[in-house]
């Protein structure tokens, strides 16, 4: 009995010893499946293997933005708006392969683009063309016999604008009304790919022609914001002496600086003789703006607000004139005094050589000459 609990002894003493040589075999554990994971990331995919949510559209080459571009150049005002759809989900494809000369030339043709679909013709037979855009204009559905007034697009586009389809009504002043689109989404979408000056440069048009400039030949917004304006393109011609449309720049400049000292024709600061502000709050604005350091405006400022200072006695002291015109008739105070403040203040019309149109989209365009 002894001689058997020993050998029992013996032999499972071996088995233990045995069992320690042998090598541990884990469970399989979540650090494991990770290391597995990425030793098998290491290796190449196969076309199969590549298709998971990483990769949602295939890359876009440069051949392809050169016929995205003329793709939307096709695009006019017989196209659906579901054509700018298809054309815009491209674009965003496009967009982050393109060079930057590339990018400046798709948001071109985009600008473009949406002109054309916007374009209207009325005709003699949409006889309820005003009160249907004016009730477009003033956010209020039109009633559908009504709408059936007009030809088939203008009923198309009012539809777009009552579905919130990124178009909208305006009013232009002076009976004319017309369609256009939200200048600020066309910003978001090309400005990740643009250089600072290029952003700034379209951003702040975007947010300023959002809205009309004119209205009956009057300034369409406050000589606060017109001083607000042109500080912006001041600083901006000084910040970017070489950047992106330099010229527009400082043609946009030149007009805000116009239209400090001489308004428009049914806009002006002063009285008719140039005697007094016409609003309170226009001589302490011209003040403020007097004070601003380094400033072509400052000085067209000061020197506005000296000439309003002086007498009639003065003006003609300074400023000496006939009163006479050149057909030889008598000149009114309202004409010597405008004439003496053109001498005091000398500055040609910035429209006289304008060669493109910087009020209708984020980009400046060639005027037309038809």
């Amino acid at each position: 009995m002894q001689k058997t609990l020993l050998s029992l002894t013996t032999v499972m003493s071996l088995l233990v010893a045995l069992s320690g040589c042998q090598p541990n075999v884990e469970t399989p554990t979540e650090s494991n499946d990770t290391q597995r994971v990425e030793q098998n990331n290491q290796q190449p995919l196969s076309i199969e293997q590549s298709k998971p949510a990483m990769v949602t559209e295939p890359a876009i080459d440069t051949k392809t933005c050169l016929e995205l571009s003329k793709s939307m150049q096709e695009v006019d005002d017989t196209n659906k708006i579901e054509a700018i759809d298809a054309l815009q989900k491209r674009l965003k494809n496009c967009l982050p392969t393109a060079s930057n000369a590339e990018v400046l030339s798709l948001l071109e043709n985009y600008q473009a683009m949406y002109g054309r679909f916007l374009t209207i013709s009325q005709t003699m037979e949409d006889e309820n063309f005003y009160t249907v855009m004016s009730m477009a204009d003033e956010g209020k559905k039109v009633p559908e016999p009504l709408l059936k007034t007009l030809n088939p697009r203008l009923q198309y586009l009012i539809r777009l604008v009552e579905d919130d389809a990124d178009v909208r009504v305006i009013y232009l002043g002076e009976g004319y009304y017309e369609f256009t689109h939200d200048l600020q989404a066309m910003v978001d979408i090309f400005t990740p790919y643009l250089r600072q000056d290029q952003k700034a440069f379209i951003e702040r048009l975007a947010m300023d022609n959002q809205k009309i400039f004119w209205f009956d030949a009057a300034i369409a917004f406050s000589l606060q914001e017109l001083i607000e304006r042109a500080q912006f393109w001041e600083d901006y011609v000084a910040r970017y002496p070489k950047g992106y449309a330099h010229q527009d720049a400082k043609y946009l400049s030149e007009v805000y600086r116009y239209l400090l000292l001489f308004g428009s024709e049914n806009t002006q600061w002063t009285d008719d003789s140039i005697h007094e502000f016409v609003a309170p709050e226009y001589r302490p604005l011209m003040l403020k703006l007097a004070r601003r350091p380094n400033s072509v405006l400052a000085r067209d400022a000061q020197a506005l607000l000296d000439f309003i200072a002086l007498t009639d006695s003065q003006r003609q002291e300074k400023y000496p004139t006939s009163g006479i015109d050149e057909n030889g008739d008598e000149m009114s105070e309202w004409a010597i005094a405008r004439d003496q403040r053109a001498e005091a203040l000398p500055m040609e019309s910035p429209w006289q050589a304008a060669t493109k149109n910087c009020f209708i989209g984020v980009v400046c365009v060639e005027n037309d000459t038809e």
